[in-house]
């Protein structure tokens, strides 16, 4: 589906990780990919040109991408006897109504949206806390304070959010009690001791690339729609080699993004004197895009979660084989795959070095 472009996710993940070559990662490019093409349906002339093709949209004729962020909604909202696999967006215009009418209809009915005016020239604190509740509940109360102190003021016009969950138990279960202590291999030639799952299956997706170097498993949830696929080097140090990209572990990443999506192609939207994003309103842009990613992998199956919001302010306020054995006892990457979509919804890496708080700093 063109509206879901795997060469977006990894380029997205991929300069996040050059930002930070040694800890572990999670994010899910498919929420940030939804919150920007929303923001895209208001921007015009080159700002928009510039999203258009960072978020590697196959055309750049509006009625052919709107069509197909709606059915990528769909997708994201089908849910089955299998998986739980669940979507929101949602709109924070400012009560003095300076965004346009028309630009919310648009997000509403292609983005089945829901709208919900606040306050922010009066009461920007109660409007982040009222976001950041929000969030928390879409997410099953994984995703705190998604927007942090100060992100939102008196010059905040709308926030664009999204939150994405999915829940899915794995096809072929492991046993707990063959869950054991085992030597992981850091980066630094050290190892350090993590709960290891395992377990012996006659039937799985399994390959080999040797450009990459590294050996590819797929993990399949239960009826076969979503997968869990692991990439592993066959060195200790491949993954910090590829610049891209404990099992039974939990993760909490949280980022900013707007230099890392104005490294990839749309500075503009971003930019006080370039902004355009006249579909949506006057003198307009991008303060920052929030992210946060949380993601449980135990012998069950796994739950993932993630929520994106973007603030938009006036840009006259000042900017802020045989049988053979898989064992992943070093760096690797992994992503939960959507074999409709043929894009990941959630991308991470796993080096058992804790990622620091830093990381939420502006330059990833």
């Amino acid at each position: 589906m063109s509206s879901s472009s795997p060469k977006f996710s990894l380029d997205l993940f991929q300069h996040v990780v050059s930002h930070n070559p040694h800890g572990n990662l999670f994010m899910s490019p498919s929420s940030i990919f939804v919150v920007m093409t929303m923001i895209q349906t208001g921007a015009r002339n080159e700002t928009r040109n510039q999203m258009i093709s960072t978020l590697q949209f196959q055309s750049n004729d509006q009625q052919s991408i709107l069509a197909d962020a709606e059915q990528l909604f769909k997708v994201l909202n089908t849910g089955s006897d299998h998986v739980t696999l669940r979507s929101a967006n949602r709109l924070y215009p400012n009560s003095d109504k300076s965004i346009l009418e028309d630009y919310i209809k648009a997000v509403v009915k292609h983005f089945a949206s829901d709208v919900k005016y606040v306050d922010f020239t009066s009461n920007p604190e109660g409007s982040r806390q009222e976001i950041n509740k929000w969030v928390e509940e879409v997410t099953n109360e994984k995703i705190k304070n998604l927007l942090p102190n100060g992100s939102i003021d008196a010059s905040t016009k709308m926030v664009v959010a999204n939150a994405i969950y999915f829940k899915g138990n794995w096809a072929t279960q492991f046993e707990p009690k063959s869950t054991t202590q085992t030597d992981f291999h850091t980066f630094d030639g050290k190892s350090l001791k993590i709960e290891m799952m395992k377990r012996e299956m006659e039937k799985v997706r399994y390959g080999e690339n040797t450009l990459l170097d590294c050996k590819v498993l797929h993990l399949p949830y239960i009826g076969d729609e979503m997968a869990m696929v692991v990439l592993l080097p066959n060195t200790v140090t491949g993954l910090l080699e590829w610049r891209k990209f404990p099992f039974r572990n939990s993760s909490l990443s949280s980022f900013k993004l707007r230099d890392t999506l104005s490294a990839l192609g749309m500075p503009d939207v971003f930019n006080a004197i370039k902004a355009d994003l006249s579909g949506m309103g006057t003198n307009l842009l991008v303060s920052q895009v929030f992210h946060k990613a949380f993601v449980d992998v135990n012998e069950e199956g796994t739950e993932a979660t993630a929520a994106t919001a973007a603030t938009i302010i006036s840009c006259r306020a000042s900017m802020p084989a045989p049988p053979r054995t898989f064992t992943a006892d070093h760096p690797f990457m992994f992503m939960i795959w959507h074999y409709q979509l043929k894009a990941p919804l959630f991308v991470g890496r796993f080096t058992g070095l804790e990622t620091k708080a830093a990381q939420t700093r502006d330059e990833l």
